[in-house]
């Protein structure tokens, strides 16, 4: 009995540790629920989420998304209209697309993957403003981003 309350302190203390201390400018990369999430985090705390959802929809509730979180934890979301995200690298722009499921849009989201895929430098800008800068390896771009094929796959089988 000691053993398991002794158990049970431990799982309730681990639980309530955050566990998002991410080293900034280094991919990690998760599964869960259906979405393959890509993530990163700069110096200044602001995390970029690449979410790709392993059976994606036309009507935008399981579509491919980007988030935004900032360091006062505000979330910004791709899907939200009012928020353009942008990446900028090798002066070139990517903007990430409101929803999916029209040739601009889809378009928009394939080339922003590709350069994501490639940028060891890269900045995300939220309605013109620049709100990060990135600089992961190349060595941890090869192995986090290597195989983004499901956030590519625009549609359901």
């Amino acid at each position: 009995m000691k053993i398991l309350s002794s158990l049970a302190l431990t799982a309730t203390l681990l639980s309530a540790v955050p566990t998002a201390y991410a080293v900034p400018n280094i991919w990690g990369s998760g599964y869960g629920m259906g979405v393959f999430e890509y993530i990163i985090t700069d110096s200044q705390d602001t995390e970029l989420n690449i979410s790709c959802t392993s059976n994606p929809d036309d009507t935008q509730v399981l579509q491919h998304s980007v988030l935004v979180t900032l360091p006062d934890g505000r979330i910004l979301s791709s899907h939200d209209e009012n928020t353009q995200i942008t990446l900028v690298t090798g002066d070139e722009q990517y903007g990430v697309p409101p929803s999916l499921g029209w040739r601009n849009g889809d378009n928009a989201w394939i080339s922003f993957i590709d350069a994501v895929r490639k940028a060891t430098s890269f900045e995300v800008w939220i309605n013109n403003k620049k709100v990060a800068r990135f600089t992961p390896s190349a060595s941890n771009i090869h192995k986090v981003l290597a195989d983004m094929s499901v956030c590519t796959t625009l549609t359901a089988d």
